[in-house]
């Protein structure tokens, strides 16, 4: 079939190499385009434009995929279908009926779980033991559309949202590539969503991860999950801030009468323990501002912190 496919992150490319590789031909790669990145706020090109250079495929680039001149551009290579990996915006009518077999959208989470923006950072902050990838076809309403094929996953203690979403990559592109052979057998099945039963997660702003020490250690933890490494959980340490990458829930801590966000111990060879609504977090892992990341026995050695200081 001839494919255009649209997306832009990191985890998009792999799916457009495996498209490419394919018997299909991928006649348009639709991305985001340039925006400045770096210190130098220099343009950069998308993941997904360096790929599809690297591949030699056209690619299109829109500031806004609801212009009439790119959609006409996409009509006259004359794609049969669309493939959407996290293209990053809401797609109109008139493009979704160009094809005629019509869009599919690789997403995140067992649909109609988790529909919008940020899947895997809802599956990590809401402690959920399993997720997975929907490949879905494309409606007008916010990842509602019928359900082609689904793959599970369990979620590993250690997951963040990085390596979840690396994982799902994993299974996601073999799952897309067994979808658009079913399209093309015309044997894809269409399973109606159970809407009753949506949920959603929005997109996730910085103000989002900063930490609540007043949460249960618990969720604490998982709010570090699910915003490392992007765009990182957050807190203030004498007037600075600092990302927590990676922390540990302790058990039977002596509060001594300490408020949450208070440091009641500085262990031998570990990080801080800190107080939190309920039971205590160890931070094994950071970054200080304008600093690397270290792990947090790395941090108190110059940190001069002592039992009694507080992050705020």
């Amino acid at each position: 079939m001839r494919i255009a496919f649209f997306g832009t992150p990191p985890p998009s490319a792999p799916y457009l190499s495996a498209l490419a590789r394919s018997d299909h031909e991928v006649v348009a790669v639709v991305t985001q385009p340039d925006r400045p990145a770096g210190r130098g706020r220099e343009p950069r090109p998308s993941p997904v434009k360096e790929r599809a250079i690297e591949l030699g495929l056209p690619v299109l680039a829109p500031e806004d995929a609801a212009d009439g001149e790119f959609i006409d551009a996409l009509a006259e290579v004359s794609p049969e279908l669309g493939v959407v990996v996290a293209y990053g915006e809401v797609l109109i009518r008139r493009l979704l009926e160009l094809p005629p077999r019509g869009f599919v959208n690789v997403h995140y989470s067992l649909l109609p779980e988790l529909r919008g923006a940020a899947p895997v950072y809802g599956a990590l902050r809401q402690g959920l033991e399993r997720t997975g990838v929907t490949v879905q076809y494309m409606a007008r309403k916010l990842d509602a559309g019928d359900i082609l094929l689904q793959r599970e996953l369990q979620i590993a203690e250690d997951d963040t949202r990085g390596t979840l979403t690396d994982r799902l990559t994993e299974i996601g592109v073999p799952a897309l590539m067994d979808a658009v052979g079913l399209i093309e057998a015309g044997t894809a099945p269409r399973v109606p969503q159970k809407h009753e039963l949506a949920t959603y997660v929005g997109r996730v702003e910085t103000d989002d991860c900063r930490i609540d020490w007043s949460l249960p250690a618990a969720e604490v933890r998982a709010l570090v999950r699910a915003c490392t490494p992007w765009p990182g959980a957050w807190c203030e340490l004498g007037g600075g801030r600092v990302k927590v990458q990676d922390v540990c829930v302790v058990q039977n801590v002596l509060r001594q009468g300490g408020r949450p966000g208070r440091i009641v111990e500085i262990p031998l060879g570990g990080g801080p323990v800190v107080l939190a609504g309920r039971d205590a977090v160890q931070i094994r892992a950071l970054q200080p501002a304008g600093k690397r990341a270290m792990t947090g026995e790395e941090f108190l050695r110059g940190a001069r912190l002592r039992p009694g200081d507080s992050f705020e």
